[in-house]
């Protein structure tokens, strides 16, 4: 994984409409915006709504309302649909008059993507030859008539039109990386992908490790295929592993697999095939995933060594929630060292799975794990509660930069808060393959959520291939 520094900031915002012919369809218009001849950067090209991510902006959603609302009155059309179309029920009560309450309203509706990053080479040299990294948005209301009395407002823009996707690709001249941070925002709805590929983005019961050696074997087949070179600014679909990493983008060890795998295609392509990068890849996962079950194992022991000298009963508990491929190792190889005749420890140790709705996840977790058993997240809850769950371990799907949390299941917050308040310790096992590398959270699917880092009492990964261990939190 390569860390990026020296990094303008920016967002893009890409308002759609439903497509007049049918209005039921994916298919939408885009509202494009020419920027004016005065402009500093990309004069008379043509852009979305866009601006720099200032140190005002919480986060990047903030500069993507507050660039909305700056540029055009589309903030105001949507806060009056939505007033209107919801006059019985809890919005009109939630209005406010700032603009916290304004993204707080739009976060639902404004879709995040992944961020990409403008080359020097391909930015012509603006903001000082730095990186642009874009962080793109897309905003859509269901109603086309809503967006009739859209206006913009501002210096920056001469002309705004809607165009259909297909014109949109089409368009130039474009600020470098328009059409790519479309995709992004879109989440790949508009690409042709393989059916298998589909079918890999639909599966909502695997964990990110299994789904991100799925991913790596999928590129790999797929990749000659898909890999393609851009002539100038034309634009150019992006090849298979740009677009498995947009479908999934919550699961960080898939989003930096597939950018590894691109990586070392692109600037080894005289030396490495993907059969070579493959392997590299995959090995490179065995060995942090052993890294990882190693250090866990090891983890839990002195946990329940600690507690066999500060209490009478031999019992002790672990609770899980969701489903992981890497949890389950560590329980597996946790088990098979007590079951060893050399081991001095008792057997005692029982594994309880929550059972992790919605998706229910951790009814199959409790299939993967010999004698555990899975009961509701209520009864989950109880028992951490009644002190009757010892140790709560989970994975993550994101380790957040700066040790400030992690990104897993929803639930897994409610859950950490219960530990927390019940003083039972709750500790998350990750790899390296699972830390993001930009200053904010990746965008998050429906069922994720952030973990502040004070909820978790720690975070534990080996940090590179040195075994430096890192361990965060409180242990």
């Amino acid at each position: 994984m390569v860390i990026v520094s020296n990094i303008k900031r920016v967002v893009s915002v890409f308002i759609l409409r439903p497509n007049h012919n049918n209005p039921s369809s994916i298919d939408c218009d885009v509202a494009v915006f020419r920027r004016c001849p005065t402009m500093p950067t990309y004069a008379n090209h043509w852009a979305g709504i866009s601006g720099s991510i200032e140190e005002d902006d919480g986060s990047p959603i903030e500069a993507a309302v507050r660039e909305l609302r700056e540029e055009t009155n589309v903030v105001d059309i949507f806060m009056d649909y939505m007033s209107r179309n919801y006059a019985d029920k809890h919005f009109n009560g939630l209005l406010g008059d700032n603009s916290r309450d304004e993204t707080q309203h739009m976060r639902s509706y404004l879709k995040a993507g992944l961020h990409i990053d403008v080359s020097k080479k391909n930015s012509h040299g603006a903001f000082g030859g730095r990186i642009i990294r874009v962080y793109p948005f897309a905003l859509k209301l269901p109603s086309r008539s809503s967006w009739l009395g859209i206006e913009m407002r501002g210096t920056e823009h001469d002309q705004m039109k809607f165009v259909s996707v297909k014109e949109f690709f089409d368009l130039a001249p474009c600020v470098p990386g328009l059409q790519a941070a479309f995709h992004q925002a879109t989440a790949g709805s508009y690409l042709e992908l393989p059916s298998d590929v589909r079918a890999w983005e639909n599966d909502r019961v695997n964990g990110a490790a299994y789904l991100a050696r799925k991913a790596v074997l999928l590129a790999a087949a797929l990749y000659p295929m898909s890999h393609s070179q851009a002539v100038g600014d034309a634009y150019n679909p992006p090849n298979i592993a740009v677009s498995i990493a947009m479908l999934r983008p919550s699961m960080v060890p898939i989003v930096n697999a597939m950018r590894e795998f691109d990586r070392r295609l692109r600037e080894n392509a005289k030396s490495k095939n993907v059969n070579t990068v493959q392997a590299e890849i995959l090995q490179s996962f065995d060995s942090e995933v052993e890294r990882c079950v190693n250090l866990s194992v090891e983890t839990i022991l002195n946990d329940y060594t600690a507690r066999q000298c500060q209490s009478s009963s031999s019992d002790f508990v672990i609770g899980t929630f969701s489903r992981s491929s890497t949890l389950k190792l560590i329980l597996e190889r946790l088990l098979q060292t007590l079951h060893d005749p050399s081991n001095a420890l008792s057997t005692s140790i029982r594994v309880v799975c929550s059972q992790s709705t919605p998706g229910n996840e951790g009814e199959l977790m409790a299939n993967d794990i010999p004698n555990s058993t899975c009961v509701s997240d209520t009864t989950f809850h109880q028992l951490v509660k009644q002190g009757k769950i010892h140790l709560a371990i989970i994975g993550a799907d994101c380790i957040l930069s700066n040790q400030t949390g992690i990104v897993n299941k929803i639930g897994t917050a409610a859950l950490a808060q219960v530990c927390k308040l019940s003083h039972v310790p709750i500790k998350c096992f990750s790899d390296r393959w699972k830390v993001w590398d930009d200053i904010y959270a990746p965008p998050l699917e429906e069922i994720f959520e952030v973990v502040p880092q004070d909820l978790l009492d720690s975070v534990s990964l080996y940090q590179n291939s040195r075994e430096v261990i890192l361990v965060w939190g409180k242990n």
